[in-house]
């Protein structure tokens, strides 16, 4: 759709405004098809969190005696900061990238194996029972050494057989110092800081989706830019070339208009090249196929997100999921110290087995060949070259290692939120600068049109004031870019909501 604005001062200037037209993506066979505004049971026009809050998927360490809750836990982030851009089709191709990514998949399988292995952790509270059938049979040799004084050089063979039936062998730990209860802890702490990592493959998989596909609409909006300009140069060198031919103007002002011209042609194609590379970086990030794979014409949203402090608050980085699993590596070395600790003292079995044993299989069936044992094992650690107390030793320094890695972490997500956040401050502010001198420079540029008209100044002053409006126009452009830019790196920044 074109408007055209008609300047009549003896001479008739075109422009036009263009309009873009959405067209729903066609993604490969079996996938999703994204169009803004369809009806399905999962509407593609909005993200579908599995946690409306990230403060939910915080769980607190459970204490040796607790009962763990990590297999009960669902991954949970939510992504409605990226819903305040307010393009539907942004929110589809996240939704479309968070269900088909490899990566988020295999993030999700880790998760599942870490819930696993705290069930097996689990399962050492319980007894230990065991069966299995026992049918041996031994001969002994006829020069088999004794110890008998005198014995002869030869005895006779002795064949011993050996029928056991049913037999159960039972044993069960008695957990005195929670030995079994502090790696369930240790287990279940693993559990969440996968989930956390989980929680983190989605905050940023959807970051590099927005980051892409606002990059995708700065270039569309580049690119109106270039072609609002290029429909005016054709209008404008059409009539240049007339008046040439009527002989008003001389050849130089043709061809310096050709020039121009040709100029805005080749800086057209270049950034369609880029476009179609960063429509092939989305289509990776949203596990499309490249062919099939396309994003409709566009503009850069109208309105940013806005953050509503002039700093981001400590507690609000906390729910970031990376700093929630450094968190939780924290948690784990100070519960591997009490682990080490709970390995120095005693361990008590409680042992027992029963069945039948019987040489014969036709005494299985008579109480006499029943038969049974019962015991306590008591397993106490004398000596082992300290190492019970080194591995103490080496826990407690993890833990402050794990502690100044989370501080560090801390420090690196205060500056990139402060950076980004410092930066769409003067971004903005920039912005509206950039838009008062392209007012300026749209008026210098009528005021050189009105002259060369009347013969008060040449083309080329007209040409250099167009061209001024150009580079004004695309700087404002790119600084939108920028301001969408940061405005992504803000959200991810903050945990994907503010």
């Amino acid at each position: 759709m074109m408007k055209y604005l008609v300047y009549s001062l003896g001479l008739s200037w075109f422009g036009y405004v263009a309009q873009a037209q959405t067209t729903p993506i066609n993604p490969s066979a079996g996938s999703v098809t994204v169009q803004p505004g369809a009806s399905s049971p999962v509407s593609p026009g909005s993200i579908q969190p599995q946690n409306a809050n990230p403060a939910q998927a915080t769980v607190q360490p459970q204490s040796p005696g607790s009962t763990v809750t990590t297999g009960n836990l669902v991954p949970t982030l939510s992504l409605s900061g990226f819903r305040r851009f307010g393009d539907p089709l942004l929110e589809s191709l996240i939704q479309l990238g968070l269900e088909n990514s490899p990566n988020i998949k295999a993030a999700l399988s880790r998760l599942e194996e870490a819930r696993i292995r705290v069930r097996v952790a689990q399962s050492f509270l319980s007894p230990s029972l065991r069966s299995s059938a026992l049918i041996t049979t031994q001969s002994l040799s006829e020069h088999r050494p004794l110890t008998i004084p005198n014995a002869p050089d030869e005895l006779p063979r002795f064949q011993l057989n050996t029928f056991q039936f049913l037999p159960i062998d039972a044993s069960y730990e008695v957990d005195l110092f929670k030995r079994i209860r502090s790696n369930i802890v240790v287990a279940d702490l693993q559990a969440q800081a996968t989930q956390a990592d989980y929680q983190a493959f989605r905050l940023t998989l959807a970051a590099d989706i927005a980051r892409t596909y606002l990059l995708i609409r700065g270039n569309d909006s580049e690119q109106a830019v270039f072609r609002r300009n290029i429909q005016s140069r054709d209008t404008t060198l059409s009539i240049l070339r007339e008046r040439f031919r009527v002989g008003l103007i001389n050849q130089i002002d043709v061809q310096r208009a050709e020039t121009d011209y040709a100029g805005l042609q080749v800086t057209l194609k270049g950034l369609e090249r880029a476009r179609t590379e960063l429509v092939n970086s989305l289509a990776q990030l949203c596990a499309q196929d490249f062919v099939q794979f396309s994003i409709p014409n566009g503009a850069l949203p109208t309105q940013m997100p806005v953050y509503s402090y002039t700093s981001v608050p400590a507690e609000q980085l906390q729910q970031r999921p990376d700093l929630l699993q450094f968190s939780r590596q924290n948690q784990i070395a100070t519960a591997q110290i009490t682990l080490q600790q709970a390995s120095t003292q005693p361990r008590i079995n409680l042992v027992g087995s029963g069945g039948i044993l019987s040489g014969r299989i036709g005494n299985w069936f008579t109480p006499a060949s029943a038969t049974y044992l019962l015991g306590i094992n008591a397993s106490v650690p004398l000596y082992e070259g300290h190492r019970a107390r080194q591995n103490i030793a080496l826990s407690k320094q993890l833990a402050q290692t794990s502690q100044q890695t989370y501080q560090q972490a801390m420090q690196l997500a205060q500056r990139e939120a402060e950076t980004a956040l410092d930066n769409l401050t003067l971004l903005r502010q920039q912005i509206d600068l950039q838009g008062q001198t392209l007012t300026l420079a749209r008026r210098t540029e009528q005021y050189n049109r009105e002259l060369y008209v009347r013969g008060l100044a040449t083309y080329l002053e007209v040409l250099d004031a167009q061209r001024t409006i150009l580079t004004a126009e695309q700087q404002l452009v790119q600084l939108r870019s920028q301001e969408a830019q940061f405005s992504v790196a803000l959200l991810r920044a903050v945990g994907g909501e503010y």
